[in-house]
């Protein structure tokens, strides 16, 4: 890119932040890179700028680069929750999409910024992902790239499962004893309204002494966490260290997955608003706005295979703004029953902004969709249930299920927890043999098998003692239970 085409990017940079500011974003401070395809679709698979080495991040560079070089997939930008935020421009973009990009990053600045999820996140994780790759790339040198390996192979396989309050509501293991337990230390202070408090029933000095060494206290989500903290194997420094990271590294990414379809629908909501400004100003000519607006239909495309969050996260914010505009929300509208009726409800409330920018303050994707997605939008995006039937020489794409609460039941309940099943980790010491228990909470997520299995080999290969799960899941009108078990010799499975 040359030295004038970088000046009219800074020109228009300056200009997108004083319209952005104008309507009511407020951001962190902002840096932007242009940088090659290549080093694109690095950032894209590998998750952050500079990163630790694994073999699963160079499957996903060559099935990002085969997406874009098929024309399946146009990388416009990647931006961090970092202060000052980071955002990587593709160089090869067109000048009107670079700008398109840098009034979508400034958005995300302001979701980042303000967003309750993203509060508590490692503002300099890509400085300390760049000092692990280096710590890394000596324990290679020091115990084997394979031994390296697997240890990385389990964290990912437990990634996810985290508390994701945990970044909030930090408390450590002493102190949530203190919280749970502290009653049997000392008694609670006399007060004007103690007479109104239940009695606590007797505890024996056995049971008190029973729950101040019951491991964890409370049962926990932080599966990996735990694992570091309390693995009998023990673990080496250097295993704990990888393993840290992994979880550093997923609990930054949980706010971008928990969040995905607001932030993306944000986003592209308030970059077309300046985008509209800026046309309307002539700063951008009638053959860029024509690079602008293929562009942005394929941003907002619909896609029958699979749900675009740019399209739908859009929709929901500008129904919402229009919804609280005119009032049609409360008690008093949603007991219209008459289509009629409810098109023409209009109360002038104008408070369509106000409730965008609480929203976006405080809510995350499962939510929001739980809340704000009505049958009317639904039926606009035609948000119906698609299958793939197979017609011999081809597939066609077919609707199975149209009516709107099923389809909506379904789509929320995809969003619990990230779509990942949740495991608690019960008993540390089950049985008083170091055995690890845990237990799956069936919430209309059923355990994938398959990946199960492996999971649970990975989580022994860690803890070294007999890694127990119980799950219960739907199957027909009853409810099943199933017990994994990994001892060492494989995983096998008990059936009530």
């Amino acid at each position: 890119m040359s030295a004038a085409e970088l000046a009219r990017l800074a020109r228009a940079e300056e200009r997108i932040l004083e319209l952005a500011a104008g309507l009511g974003l407020s951001f962190l401070p902002q840096e932007f890179d242009v940088v090659s395809e290549q080093k694109m679709l690095e950032i894209m698979a590998y998750r952050l700028p500079v990163n630790f080495s694994h073999w699963s991040f160079g499957r996903d560079f060559e099935i990002e680069r085969t997406r874009h070089e098929h024309g399946y997939a146009v990388p416009y930008e990647v931006v961090f929750n970092s202060d000052p935020v980071r955002a990587y421009l593709m160089e090869s973009n067109p000048y009107p999409i670079q700008v398109l990009v840098m009034a979508h990053v400034y958005a995300h600045n302001d979701f980042m910024k303000n967003n309750r999820h993203f509060q508590h996140s490692r503002r300099d994780m890509i400085g300390l992902a760049s000092e692990a790759a280096s710590r890394f790339r000596q324990y290679e040198q020091d115990y084997g790239r394979e031994q390296v390996e697997r240890i990385i192979d389990a964290g990912f396989s437990l990634q996810w499962d985290l508390d994701p309050e945990e970044p909030m509501h930090r408390e450590s293991e002493r102190g949530t004893r203190e919280r749970l337990f502290g009653w049997a230390r000392e008694s609670p202070p006399e007060g004007s309204f103690s007479d109104l408090l239940p009695t606590p029933a007797p505890v024996s000095t056995e049971r008190k002494r029973e729950l101040r060494l019951k491991t964890p206290p409370a049962p926990t989500l932080d599966l990996l966490g735990y694992i570091i903290e309390h693995s009998p194997r023990p673990l080496a420094a250097w295993e704990k260290d990888i393993l840290g990271v992994i979880k550093s590294q997923a609990l930054y990414f949980l706010p971008y997955r928990r969040t995905k379809i607001m932030n993306e629908g944000w986003a592209t909501y308030w970059h077309e608003r300046i985008m509209q400004r800026l046309f309307q100003e002539g700063f951008l000519s009638s053959e860029e706005h024509g690079f602008y607006n293929l562009y942005n239909a394929r941003v907002k495309a619909h896609l029958p295979r699979q749900l675009n969050p740019y399209l739908l996260g859009f929709a929901l914010f500008k129904d919402l703004k229009q919804r609280w505009d005119k009032g049609r929300h409360g008690a008093a509208y949603e007991e219209l029953e008459e289509q009629r009726q409810r098109e023409a409800w209009d109360l002038a409330s104008g408070q369509g902004t106000a409730k965008l920018f609480e929203v976006r303050r405080t809510y995350m994707d499962w939510f929001f969709l739980e809340e704000f997605l009505s049958r009317e939008l639904m039926e606009e995006l035609e948000l119906y249930l698609f299958l793939e039937k197979d017609q011999g020489a081809h597939y066609d794409t077919v609707v199975e299920e149209t009516d709107w609460r099923t389809v909506k039941r379904l789509l929320v309940r995809s969003l619990m927890n990230s779509g990942v099943p949740r495991v608690r980790v019960v008993d540390g010491n089950y049985r008083d043999s170091l055995q690890l228990y845990l237990a799956h909470e069936f919430e209309g997520l059923p355990l994938q098998e398959d990946y199960c299995l492996r999971t649970l080999q990975h989580i022994h290969q860690l803890w070294k003692r007999p890694v127990l799960l119980e799950s219960r899941q739907q199957e027909g009108e009853r409810m099943q239970r199933k017990l994994f078990i990994a001892d060492g010799s494989g995983v096998r499975v008990n059936l009530d």
